[in-house]
């Protein structure tokens, strides 16, 4: 096994063994777990309370759903909640980056299903999803990393 190959089975080894994002062959996947299950309060601030409570009065209980990986760049979070979601079960996410001494920035908010995982890139310039479009069909979804305004 070639040095390179063994750094990378290593890293994978521990993310997996750390309960959090696995490494992919294209990237860190980051799979959604539940995090607080009929939250009041989302305690990483991405999303409001009240957001949530307009979830509680038109869907029921809110429940978020998370993923995270430390990097060089700062923390990356995946979140998503129960409350935005269609009729083929994609509901969306919200990529943020968490930089030290910087306000959380949204990157990203790609579609996926419910509890789902998406696969950001080594560069952390797209993140990719499994989807299902309108018509059922199963499709790959892709979004730039950026800023979101």
């Amino acid at each position: 096994m070639n040095r390179r190959l063994g750094k990378i089975l290593a890293g994978a080894l521990l993310l997996a063994m750390s309960g959090h994002s696995v490494l992919a062959l294209d990237g860190v996947a980051l799979s959604l777990k539940l995090t607080a299950k009929d939250a009041e309060h989302d305690p990483d601030g991405v999303w409001s309370d009240r957001d949530l409570d307009n979830i509680r009065q038109t869907f029921g209980p809110p429940d978020i759903y998370t993923a995270r990986i430390t990097t060089s760049n700062g923390t990356w979070l995946l979140s998503q909640t129960n409350g935005d979601c269609n009729m083929q079960g994609m509901c969306t996410a919200q990529l943020v980056l968490i930089e030290p001494g910087k306000a959380p920035k949204l990157m990203a908010n790609p579609q996926m299903p419910l509890g789902g995982t998406a696969v950001l890139s080594p560069d952390f310039k797209k993140i990719k999803t499994s989807e299902i479009g309108e018509n059922g069909r199963p499709l790959a979804g892709s979004y730039d990393v950026e800023p979101v305004k």
